[in-house]
């Protein structure tokens, strides 16, 4: 699998790349590792901005600079400002000491996710092959057939806008209703009694 992140020239456009991917994933393991054995509020929404941070750049490496800004927006920035305006309402009790219960809990879901994400990988394409049934059938329909069916030149507003026009509608809802939230969570007036 190495090898074949390491040499994806239709994928990734510099060979320093590859390497870049490899380091990130292995810096991810160690991050998400970290993150089983947080023993604060504070510590463990620091190590998921980090892994936000990490998996945005591991989507630029991966030719994917749209994904990776809109993560590194919503989830480094906007959720780790969520995350701490929320830790300072919290009670001091609960928001230093997290204890080592959950740690055995952790564990056994990290290993089910491990295994399961495993084996789901095993029947995905090759990273980067042009033999994937996406490559030789969509890619071919769309860039026969936009211009002529939506009117526009660029496949990227044509996609967005025209053949996946729902589901885009419904990420824009999505992310509608999450800033409408955000919005009324923080206008509400912080109880000093509490």
């Amino acid at each position: 699998m190495i090898n074949n992140l390491l040499t994806m020239p239709e994928m990734i456009n510099y060979p320093l790349a590859g390497w870049l991917l490899v380091a990130t994933i292995v810096i991810l393991s160690v991050v998400s590792i970290k993150l089983i054995f947080c023993s604060s509020l504070l510590e463990t929404m620091v190590i998921l901005s980090i892994f936000s941070l990490l998996i945005s750049l591991s989507y630029l490496l991966m030719d994917a600079p749209d994904v990776a800004m809109t993560e590194v927006a919503l989830g480094s920035c906007l959720s780790s400002c969520v995350f701490l305006s929320f830790l300072t309402k919290l009670p001091k009790s609960q928001q230093c000491d997290l204890g080592q219960t959950r740690m055995v809990s952790s564990l056994i879901i990290c290993l089910i996710f491990i295994v399961v994400f495993t084996f789901a990988g095993l029947d995905l394409v090759e990273y980067g092959s042009t033999d994937s049934m996406m490559q030789d059938h969509l890619t071919k329909y769309y860039i026969e057939n936009t211009k002529k069916e939506i009117g526009i030149p660029s496949f990227v507003a044509a996609l967005l806008a025209s053949y996946r026009g729902y589901d885009t509608l419904g990420e824009t809802a999505v992310i509608l209703i999450a800033g409408i939230s955000v919005l009324l969570l923080f206008s509400q007036k912080s109880d000093k009694h509490a």
